[in-house]
């Protein structure tokens, strides 16, 4: 249980590695993608290194080396953590400043323990040093640095996470309030791992245990399933701002889809009245809509309509709206079901005007839509006017 669980953190990570590298803007890497590529990549490889079966295997070449690597692949990702959280609280001049000092606390942590972890004889095997902090001094001071630096890093990750929370909208947001979710479960984790060295070193107790998997006792859910479900917080907090507009437009295509195409009678009918509406090539009538364009071409597709029914309101016919209005109603059409059909049937009125030359009005005729605010609006609108416009001509031919 506990393998398959650090194994899949890793695969995740690793996974939004490449993720994070494909992405672009215009054509240069953003500065947040090497805190985010330096965090992930780390807390894949701690977690991989830390796995029980990975360490049974790194023990034959050390004794307890996989404890060592996952302690330095965890205090660099939280260094990236830091990094990246200055860059979204502060402005680019006093990022390299604020970080300089954090980048020595690192290296000086890293050195430390490196040296106490060499200078004593851990034990083979899953790299736990439970019973060995009072005979052996240097893994208690090897804990004590690696702890401190932890949670010092992720109570300065949470408060400038917390501090950022009221200055940023969206998916942004979303990520901070996750990645401090994330923290404060690991910061549970560091203040459990001191607490039960203290007591090993100052009561007779152990300090760790062996777990049978990561929740299966309350010790081990803060030794062990605890730092897994932080990391998972702050993995998918620092993923969401990049990866939820890609989510979310994903998830919106099947119906940014649906409404081109609906939109599609009513901008062929306008086209062939007025063919200098069309913004670019008219090949998109006939042609597919590539994924990646939907969002532009359905956004196109509406300017088009809007351009084109403004150079048809000369050729409205006021006189025959009432009518129009009748027909509907009889037709048992309410709301803006009815407004549509209305609208429908003055833009027919006005394309048969135009292409007969009927001169244009002097005054513009009011349109029977409500004022759209937004793209979703006009959009919903609009498809509603097609779908009454393609019962319009098919009532007359």
């Amino acid at each position: 249980m506990v393998n398959a669980l650090f194994y899949f953190v890793a695969l995740v990570a690793f996974a939004l590695v490449g993720l994070v590298l494909r992405r672009r803007q215009h054509g240069r890497r953003k500065p947040t993608q090497l805190p985010m590529v330096l965090i992930l990549a780390a807390l894949g490889a701690a977690f991989f290194f830390l796995a029980p079966a990975s360490q049974a295997v790194e023990s034959r070449i050390v004794p307890s080396l996989g404890r060592l690597l996952s302690n330095i692949c965890t205090l660099v990702a939280a260094y990236g953590f830091l990094t990246l959280m200055l860059h979204v609280s502060h402005p680019p001049e006093q990022i390299r400043s604020r970080s300089r000092w954090r980048l020595l606390a690192l290296v000086v942590a890293l050195a430390v323990m490196a040296v106490m972890f060499l200078a004593s004889h851990p034990p083979s095997g899953t790299g736990v040093f439970t019973g060995l902090y009072r005979s052996q001094p240097t893994l208690a001071v090897y804990t004590m640095v690696y702890s401190a630096y932890l949670g010092v890093a992720v109570v300065d990750v949470a408060w400038l996470g917390f501090r950022s929370v009221r200055h940023v909208r969206g998916y942004l947001r979303v990520g901070m309030v996750i990645v401090s979710v994330g923290c404060l479960l690991a910061l549970g984790y560091v203040t459990q791992k001191v607490l039960s060295i203290l007591t090993e070193l100052f009561g007779g107790g152990a300090a760790e245990q062996l777990c049978a998997g990561p929740f299966s006792t309350v010790g081990c859910t803060f030794s062990v399933g605890m730092p897994a479900l932080s990391v998972l917080a702050i993995i998918v907090g620092a993923a969401v701002p990049p990866l939820g507009p890609r989510i979310e437009a994903a998830v919106r295509w099947p119906a940014r889809l649906r409404a081109h195409r609906r939109l599609r009678p009513l901008w062929e009918a306008l086209y062939d009245a007025v063919p200098e509406i069309a913004l670019t090539s008219p090949q998109a009538v006939q042609g597919s809509v590539p994924r990646r364009d939907m969002e532009f071409r359905l956004y196109r597709r509406v300017i088009e309509i809007s351009d084109g029914l403004l150079v048809l309101r000369p050729y409205r016919d006021p006189e025959a709206t009432p009518a129009h209005r009748e027909r509907a109603e009889r037709a048992g059409l309410t709301g803006r079901d009815l407004a549509a059909a209305v609208e429908a049937a003055d833009v027919d009125t006005a394309l048969r005007r135009r292409r007969a030359g009927v001169p244009a009005v002097d005054e513009a005729t009011p349109v029977e839509s409500p004022p759209e605010s937004d793209l979703v609006a006009e959009t919903a609108w609009l498809t509603l006017v097609s779908s009454a416009l393609v019962r319009v001509m098919t009532e007359k031919s």
